[in-house]
């Protein structure tokens, strides 16, 4: 039996055969009506003369003998499939990822997905786990559809950023190392930057209460001009400049690759922008020679946007040095000599930088690249907690790692206490990470979310352990049947469907279109509500229908069930990158 690309690409078939012009458009029956399938039959009664079900009819012809029920509505058609039908399906989705967890749509062709993307001047925040939990599934969706997908993780290892937490650490720390002070070495170098911060704006306030304007006040403070001074002595190459910083990169990273351990996130591909703006600040003097951009009098380069509403952005300062832009137009530069094939080049960055991004592309429209539409900005709303919104600089960030293991906590706090202990923590990573992940990719990544911790841990909920506990269930169902002796594979024909069976069906078969729709729309969101739709039908079965216990052939019948909901569950919660607990 086809599953759903195969399906409709020979229902279509079909319709050409018989020359049907224009061609209906098919898609899932909505909840509140019966059917499986819904084909929109308008574009042809002007053909059949207003007559629908004549239409109907027609369009049915060449899946006719699957076709159990049919409903006009209009100019809509619901059709139900019949028992025969699903029988094959759930012999078939058994036995072949092919074609159902896994497609080949998007075969031969190649991304790459650019995330975190983290600065290494603080340790990463509830916000970068938002980011990875998007990059990673988009990733892993994307692989699903048979690309080839290059995981890539740009790290921002300079700018004045950096040089703020070099001078925290000179300032305020040095010469203590992270082992020293009992600290994470990213979440050391962290409290360098706050400490920073503090200390500068206590020198802008009293700056302004003296009478200078903020403006003034922010490029005028001592702690400032020197982070300023720090960051030229960097890109002059000042041997005792670039040894602090190696030193304190080198403790960042130990500490962020802690992190991504945890998270089971590797990365094929990792850039650095102390390499890649240099790059930058080459096509910038491209971008001068052509005359596509502009010096002004005091030596700063700008590019003029505002014929395309961008406005004009800065692409060196007046001393010479580098900014943000400078160095992601080095960056895609590369990845495209590197990589001249891919179809995206996507970047999981924060809507805040919406702007940026486009000027980005426009920048490179102008200098004539010919990839400069094949970059994909997928932008995702901020993450705030319920006490409001979290900011670096003064210290309020949530700290991945703490909320990582305020989840284990949670999780471990639910667990049956009659588990060894090593078991217990094992399922309560697996659990508090499913619950942090689901949470996080739940909502249209363009939207802000606000995290809630309790919430997102409920069995019962729209989360993460409610889809797990449904994979957990139904494999401990199938070891029942195992040890039975029963084999899900063992598939007869019921007489007749009932309305859980028919609406969990229906559901298992729309798999691979979701899968499809939540890759090309790079939206895990799609995906993770079908899964949690899936799972409630799954348990309306478990729930009111006995499955085990029930005579032949409904007992074989609902125990496929079991196994292909298993089988899509699985696939689902692998590729938003949430782990399968072996119990709950």
């Amino acid at each position: 039996m086809p599953f759903w690309h195969a399906f409709l690409r020979a229902w279509e078939q079909g319709w050409h055969q018989m020359q049907l012009s224009p061609l209906p458009r098919v898609s899932l029956t909505p909840p509140d009506q019966r059917g499986t399938l819904t084909v929109n039959v308008f574009p042809l009664l002007k053909s059949y003369k207003g007559d629908a079900t004549k239409a109907a009819e027609d369009v049915l012809a060449p899946i006719r003998p699957y076709v159990a029920h049919v409903e006009v509505i209009k100019g809509f058609v619901n059709l139900s499939f019949t028992p025969a039908f699903w029988v094959d399906f759930l012999r078939e989705a058994q036995k072949a990822a092919e074609g159902y967890t896994r497609l080949s749509l998007a075969e031969g062709a190649r991304l790459m997905v650019e995330y975190p993307s983290p600065n290494t001047n603080k340790p990463l925040h509830l916000g970068h786990l938002r980011n990875l939990c998007i990059g990673e599934s988009v990733s892993r969706l994307w692989e699903r559809l048979g690309a080839k997908v290059i995981r890539a993780n740009l790290v921002n290892d300079r700018g004045i950023h950096i040089s703020k937490s070099m001078l925290g650490w000179k300032k305020f720390f040095a010469p203590q190392t992270p082992q020293e002070a009992g600290r994470k070495g990213d979440h050391f170098v962290g409290d360098c930057y706050v400490a920073f911060e503090k200390a500068y704006k206590a020198q802008v306030e009293q700056l302004v209460a003296q009478g200078m304007p903020e403006g003034e006040a922010l490029v005028k403070a001592p702690l400032f001009q020197e982070a300023q001074a720090l960051l030229r002595a960097w890109e002059a190459g000042d041997p005792e400049v670039l040894a602090l910083w190696r030193q304190m990169n080198s403790w960042v990273y130990e500490g962020f690759e802690a992190t991504f351990q945890r998270l089971q996130v590797q990365f094929d591909r990792t850039y650095y922008e102390s390499e890649t703006y240099l790059l930058g600040k080459a096509i910038v003097e491209e971008g001068l020679r052509q005359g596509i951009f502009f010096r002004e009098e005091d030596g700063s380069v700008w590019a003029d946007l505002t014929d395309e509403g961008l406005g004009r952005k800065i692409l060196l300062r007046r001393d010479g040095t580098s900014v943000y832009i400078t160095q992601d137009l080095g960056t895609a530069d590369l990845k495209f000599q590197e990589y001249p094939d891919l179809l995206y080049s996507v970047y999981v960055i924060g809507n805040e930088q919406d702007h940026h991004m486009r000027v980005l592309s426009a920048l490179l429209r102008r200098l004539g690249r010919p990839w400069a539409d094949r970059i994909y900005h997928l932008s995702y709303g901020m993450v705030e907690l319920p006490t409001g919104r979290m900011k670096t600089r003064e210290g309020t960030v949530v700290d991945a790692d703490d909320l990582l293991e305020e989840m284990h906590v949670r999780a471990y706090e639910l667990t049956d206490e009659s588990m060894d202990e090593s078991q217990r923590h094992s399922i309560a990573e697996a659990v508090g990470q499913g619950a942090l992940r689901f949470y996080l990719l739940r909502t249209d990544p363009k939207k802000n979310i606000v995290f809630d911790p309790a919430e997102s841990i409920d069995l019962k909920g729209f989360t993460g352990p409610f889809l797990q506990y449904g994979y957990v269930r139904a494999k401990r169902l199938l070891e029942k049947a195992a040890e039975q002796g029963l084999s899900p594979l063992e598939v007869s024909e019921p007489s007749t469907l009932l309305p859980a069976e028919e609406g969990l069906l229906q559901q298992l078969f729309a798999l691979p279109h979701f899968i499809e729709a939540a890759a090309r729309g790079f939206d895990p969101a799609l995906l993770a509500h079908y899964g949690y739709e899936l799972t409630r039908r799954f348990n309306e079965l478990y729930q009111t229908l006995p499955i085990l216990t029930a005579p032949e052939p409904q007992r074989g019948f609902r125990l496929a069930l079991s196994a292909v909901y298993m089988r899509a569950i699985e696939a689902v919660l692998e590729s938003l990158a949430i782990p399968l607990p072996e119990r709950m």
